[in-house]
């Protein structure tokens, strides 16, 4: 079971880091050509600043799950190594799923609207359901999936990232 939920859990950030990294490439890629639309054509195309956005939505909350998964998020480190400070890191992981599972036990109404609203200057309508609440409960899943797995294996800090 442990073997199958980390394989699993190293594929998923593997995928999601090729995501973000993909994305990033094509954000650059964007500006630049919007760059050249703009100052050299004179022509800017006015879809590409919302693709943007959008891309750089996905990207950030993709890397929020890569992070979660390496451990590489922010930690304030005040209290030597020990028993308290265990205690700490395992409340602060069991806050962080309840706080995400409570977002995601509430996302229905919001998922609803959004799925009404469509994007506003891209070539092919869709709801922004898209790219805010279901990029959004994708990231925030795999955050918790790797949240539990460190509680209930109790992987150290000093092992290897799930990556």
């Amino acid at each position: 079971m442990q073997g199958v939920l980390k394989s699993v859990i190293r594929w998923m950030g593997k995928f999601e880091m090729a995501c973000a990294m993909a994305l990033t490439v094509l954000i650059v890629v964007t500006i630049t050509m919007q760059i050249v639309m703009r100052y050299i054509f004179n022509a800017p195309v006015p879809w590409m600043e919302e693709s943007v956005m959008i891309m750089f939505i996905y990207v950030t909350l993709l890397a929020a799950a890569v992070a979660a998964k390496e451990k590489r998020h922010i930690l304030v480190d005040l209290l030597p190594a020990g028993r308290m400070s265990r205690f700490l890191g395992l409340s602060m992981s069991v806050l962080t799923v309840a706080t995400l599972l409570l977002i995601l036990a509430n996302m229905g109404p919001i998922m609803t609207v959004e799925m009404r609203r469509t994007t506003v200057s891209l070539p092919v309508n869709f709801p922004i359901a898209y790219y805010n609440s279901v990029p959004l409960a994708y990231c925030f899943c795999s955050i918790i999936l790797a949240i539990l797995y460190d509680v209930i294996f109790e992987r150290k800090d000093d092992q290897e990232a799930l990556v």
